[in-house]
């Protein structure tokens, strides 16, 4: 009885014939429209630009030796470029290669995951070999052994970073999509303002966590629609043949953007959304009484005593997702007689309650910069607040689930306290926010194994 035959094994064959079918287009293609005397010469003209070009590159790198210093800071902006290229590519194209004949594979004894994860290593294999062979010998020239290798060394994180930002975020929402583009397109401008680094990139790996911990079903005919096209759009044979294989259009940056995918209105948490929106313009009243109060309370009083400021946004805070809960469990009047999928519920409800909370962040920055804190201050504040709202907001929302279905659950109000009163001490100095993530956060062998699964 034969064997099965390992994933690795299958997968290597199935590029192994890829690349011939390939290669046998192209040859097909040279052997019809290629003139072989034309070729000749033409590789003769190609040789003797070498030539000219290698005594003129000579030249150049005697010229620019040891010029480079100037731009040796600049390799700290490589991973926030990496962060918006991805978010950027992700409306268009998911980065990762998996096509039809990879998704047939799935089907077989073959993990899905391990295919992706060969895709993964065979995209920056090939890349870091980009890297040794170009910027490496460049940078070695035109700046120091140190800032070279500090060039190179972000650069090898920010490609595998990158990559895998797109991957994710392509599947995501434009709004995600979106988002994470402003942020990190708001920090590269603080990076060229002087902002500390070492800020920025805590701000930066708050959105990769949260990339990370969003759980999203990938959209695997999008994917292999797209991928399918671009693999098999050979530019040469296209060129000559005038045969151009493009993706479909209602996948363009536009339509990406703009138009709603097939199949989304019929999906769990959309027909949750609709029906939760409905529910929040009947609760008009409430909502618009929370959200001007909470504003007035981080506004008003800072503005005759600053130091109030520490006690007023956490109670702002508190006050909001109380009331947000208190609206959440209204749950079975809502949905009355409708099959409840607890995580599409919460989720659809949770974009919302987030969406509420732009004004009381608008509100926090218009105070502070009022009041003469640093742009320093301010970041490392906004990035904590954005940390507790989004961990302890979905916590009571959970526990509002719980408590209509009448389940048992331990409540430890002690991290929710101390985060609170972490939060207040932050703005009379943010050194205490660092404390912030370690009670937040609930880091044990069951969250781990959640956030890796």
């Amino acid at each position: 009885m034969m064997e099965p035959m390992t994933t690795y094994s299958v997968y290597k064959w199935l590029r192994k014939k890829r690349r011939k079918k390939k290669f046998d287009l192209y040859k097909q293609t040279y052997h019809m429209v290629v003139d072989p005397v034309m070729v000749f010469y033409s590789g003769l003209f190609v040789i003797f630009c070498l030539f000219i070009g290698y005594d003129w590159l000579q030249q150049l790198i005697t010229l620019l030796d040891g010029r480079g210093t100037f731009i040796a800071p600049y390799a700290f902006f490589l991973p926030l470029l990496a962060i918006i290229s991805a978010s950027v590519a992700s409306f268009t194209d998911p980065g990762l290669r998996f096509t039809s004949s990879e998704l047939q594979l799935s089907f077989l004894p073959h993990s899905r995951k391990w295919l992706l994860t060969y895709l993964f290593l065979e995209k920056y294999i090939v890349q870091l070999l980009i890297i040794m062979v170009v910027p490496l010998p460049f940078a070695l020239v035109l700046m120091s052994w140190e800032s070279a290798v500090t060039w190179v060394s972000l650069l090898l994180i920010s490609y595998p970073l990158s990559l895998w930002m797109q991957w994710k975020l392509f599947s995501m929402s434009s709004v995600y999509k979106m988002s994470v583009f402003l942020f990190s397109a708001a920090f590269s401008v603080l990076f060229f303002l002087g902002f500390p680094v070492l800020l920025l990139y805590l701000g930066l790996s708050v959105i990769v966590l949260v990339c990370f911990m969003r759980k999203e079903e990938v959209d695997w005919g999008r994917v292999i629609d797209i991928n399918d096209a671009r693999v098999w759009n050979m530019w040469l044979v296209g060129y000559f043949t005038e045969v151009n294989i493009k993706p479909p259009k209602r996948f363009g940056i536009t339509k990406s953007i703009w138009k709603k995918k097939r199949g989304r209105h019929y999906s769990a948490q959309h027909l949750y959304g609709r029906i939760w929106t409905g529910y929040l313009q009947k609760s008009a009243d409430v909502v618009w009484k929370t959200i001007p109060t909470v504003c007035l309370i981080i506004l008003v009083i800072p503005m005759r005593v600053d130091w109030m400021l520490m006690f007023t946004l956490p109670i702002a805070i508190v006050v909001y997702h109380e009331v947000a809960g208190g609206l959440f469990s209204d749950v079975e009047g809502v949905f009355h007689s409708l099959p409840l999928e607890e995580e599409s519920c919460k989720k659809s409800y949770l974009k919302w309650a987030y969406i509420g909370l732009l004004p009381v962040f608008i509100s926090f920055i218009s105070i502070q910069t009022v009041l003469g804190e640093s742009l320093v201050a301010i970041g490392m504040q906004l990035i904590a607040i954005i940390l507790l709202v989004y961990v302890d907001l979905a916590r009571v929302i959970d526990e509002r689930l719980m408590m209509v279905q009448k389940e048992n659950f331990y409540r430890e109000e002690w991290r929710r306290v101390a985060g609170l009163i972490l939060l207040g001490a932050g703005v009379y100095h943010p050194l205490f926010l660092l404390g912030v993530p370690l009670v937040v956060f609930k880091i044990g062998r069951s969250t781990l194994k959640e956030l890796i699964s």
